[in-house]
């Protein structure tokens, strides 16, 4: 339960630093994306794929590939926030994303679900954590840019900071359920969607396609961790 509370607070307070950081540092952010997307890729790797091919569960593939799917579904409809892109339209302004919240927040309950494992509990988290901080950090900037109340912003940044943990409890609740034979499909589809979220992060860290060596340092630092989880 406190490990839970302890990620809600990190990913919101990831958010509120906009209004300590308004204007926008780039060159933080992308080292920041850098770095999550570096350590999802390795627990992925090294971790998760590994868990869940070593289960009796069949046609894993299968849904590691519709997870790599459905997260670029989502996409279509969050405009690529997960991986820390700002989309402020003017002839929108004022007007609340729903789409793409709801789109966001089911991104968010999905990667959640895998953490009712005890095993990897710890490093899911910082995966989350690390992963949802920029994230949270974007969606406060494209509300606020769009001219969206305050109010309605820090509401927003609630209930995206609390779908994985509301995906944690919703693994533990269903238990039994989960474990037998379904909880490495669901596993497999999160390594789907982590799939997904990291390589597009580290591809696209760079507008040039191009890394420099402070970049490859902090995605090395990354990875690095992701071994020592």
């Amino acid at each position: 339960m406190g490990a839970f509370i302890i990620l809600f607070a990190v990913i919101f307070g990831g958010g509120l630093l906009y209004f300590l950081f308004n204007k926008r540092n780039d060159f933080i952010l992308k080292l920041t994306l850098s770095f999550s997307g570096a350590y999802l890729l390795g627990i992925t790797v090294t971790h998760l794929i590994p868990e869940v091919y070593s289960s009796d569960a069949e046609h894993i593939g299968v849904y590691i590939l519709a997870g790599f799917i459905f997260q670029i579904l989502l996409e279509f409809f969050s405009e690529g926030i997960e991986h820390g892109h700002i989309h402020v339209h003017s002839k929108h302004s004022g007007i609340f994303p729903f789409t793409m919240m709801f789109s966001l927040c089911i991104h968010s309950f999905f990667e959640g679900i895998p953490m009712a494992d005890v095993s990897q509990r710890q490093s899911l988290m910082m995966g989350i954590a690390m992963h949802h901080i920029p994230v949270a950090f974007a969606l406060m900037s494209m509300l606020m840019q769009s001219g969206i109340d305050k109010k309605w912003a820090l509401l927003s940044l609630f209930l995206f900071s609390a779908m994985s943990p509301v995906g944690a409890f919703t693994g533990i609740y269903l238990g039994d359920w989960l474990v037998n034979g379904l909880f490495e499909k669901v596993m497999a589809v999160v390594i789907g969607i982590f799939l997904h979220i990291s390589t597009t992060i580290l591809f696209e860290s760079d507008s040039d396609h191009r890394f420099n060596i402070i970049k490859l340092g902090i995605i090395i630092s990354g990875a690095g961790l992701s071994l020592l989880v």
